[in-house]
């Protein structure tokens, strides 16, 4: 699976609001994780003893990439070796489900090594489900995440390696889905540190919590409605105002959401947001929220996936209070033959900073391959490229970035 880049202490926020899961790193999988082949000679099997199942397995890959710190001009490439194992060991006890799982991801740069760095994720879930469409769950993680050089509000210092943060988290929830209704509640709280004390004002909490109702008037879906909360507390007021960082933000969504196994799967919706800051001096903001993820499935070979999103996350930048963000992607992911996967998607981005002055916007457009030849059920081998460019009324935000890489996968 490729790699995508890391921007959570900017977004945490908006991403924990209907779907908290979605904050934990990035599992290292398949080309096309949404195809569901049925070929049982390259199909991994677990290591089982007893209640528990083990699986373990890296990627090692070379990436080479045209500007390594995203910048408009003198553009400089290099190569970046990455070695990225993982662990996952399940137990289950009747209704009872407990999985550890832990990832590693070194990069070891050929020219620039204070680009080096190491991220690493460790997660515990417990769930508890006493009957078929119903489950209480609870998550802990602990994870050290190194931030893209492309990201919006990016590190621009050349002299020093990428931001790195750790961030501190758990997730607590219910779920419920009968033939009629179906009822969700999530409770989600982070706490994020910038872990090089120059970015000591980058440090914040959040807590955020929602509830979701649905309807399912026939067929394989149901119509939502979602209310939710979050609220963001910075642990230093904002460098050189002294002005309070601290926001709430409340809001409500109305979509639907598919049953798992059919023709489309997962959930949108659409609705409006109010944003609170505790500082007077800081304006607060009415919005349009907008989140989903959607997946098609029109074969067992093929699978379309959509992710939208439109809300405020949080922003650093001086003299912003918020950051707007509006993204949209579309992927295709296909089972080309029995042992060869293939992906290709494209996706775009664009960045309003509220309050900054001067006004300044971001819009940023990706292009993406990836192709996988199953050699056996332990390895694979792939290759993938992509292409992205960002323009902004600020010429120093803009850049353009070729990458291209190929690599091996193991699954013991």
């Amino acid at each position: 699976m490729r790699s995508r880049n890391i921007c959570f202490a900017s977004a945490a926020a908006c991403a924990a609001v209907l779907h908290p899961a979605a904050a934990s790193a990035q599992e290292i999988g398949s080309t096309a994780s949404g195809v569901f082949g049925n070929d049982r000679e390259y199909q991994p099997i677990p290591l089982r003893v007893g209640p528990f199942t083990i699986e373990v397995g890296t990627e090692a890959r070379a990436d080479y990439t045209s500007n390594i710190y995203a910048t408009p001009d003198n553009e400089q490439g290099d190569i970046i070796a990455r070695i990225r194992p993982y662990a996952k060991v399940t137990h289950t006890a009747g209704q009872l489900t407990t999985t550890l799982s832990s990832r590693l991801d070194v990069r070891r740069h050929a020219d620039f090594s204070s680009e080096d760095s190491e991220a690493a994720d460790v997660q515990l879930t417990t769930r508890w489900s006493p009957e078929p469409g119903q489950s209480l769950f609870l998550t802990g993680q602990v994870s050290r995440v190194i931030e893209d050089r492309g990201d919006p509000e990016s590190r621009q210092i050349q002299v020093i390696g990428p931001r790195p943060y750790r961030i501190l988290g758990g997730t607590a929830g219910y779920s419920r889905r009968g033939s009629r209704f179906m009822f969700e509640v999530e409770g989600d709280i982070r706490n994020i540190d910038a872990l090089d004390p120059i970015d000591d004002d980058r440090d914040y909490e959040t807590y955020s919590g929602r509830v979701t109702v649905g309807y399912r008037p026939g067929g394989p879906f149901y119509i939502t409605g979602t209310g939710y909360y979050n609220r963001r507390n910075f642990r230093l007021l904002e460098t050189g105002t002294n002005i309070d960082r601290d926001v709430s933000t409340y809001g409500g969504l109305l979509g639907i959401s598919f049953a798992d196994g059919g023709l489309f799967e997962g959930r949108v919706g659409a609705g409006i947001f109010k944003l609170t800051a505790d500082d007077p001096l800081r304006n607060g903001r009415t919005g349009f929220s907008l989140q989903g993820q959607l997946a098609y499935r029109p074969s067992q070979r093929t699978a379309i996936k959509l992710n939208v999103f439109s809300g405020d996350v949080t922003s650093f930048r001086s003299g912003a209070s918020t950051r707007i963000e509006t993204r949209a992607g579309l992927a295709i992911e296909k089972e080309i033959r029995h042992n060869l996967l293939g992906s290709a998607g494209v996706e775009w981005q664009r960045y309003k900073f509220s309050g900054a002055v001067p006004q300044i916007r971001q819009e940023r457009w990706r292009a993406s391959g990836e192709l996988e030849l199953l050699i056996n059920r332990q390895m694979s081998a792939f290759g993938r490229a992509s292409y992205s460019t960002r323009s902004s009324d600020d010429p120093l935000d803009e850049y353009s970035r070729f990458q291209a890489g190929a690599g091996v996968r193991f699954r013991f």
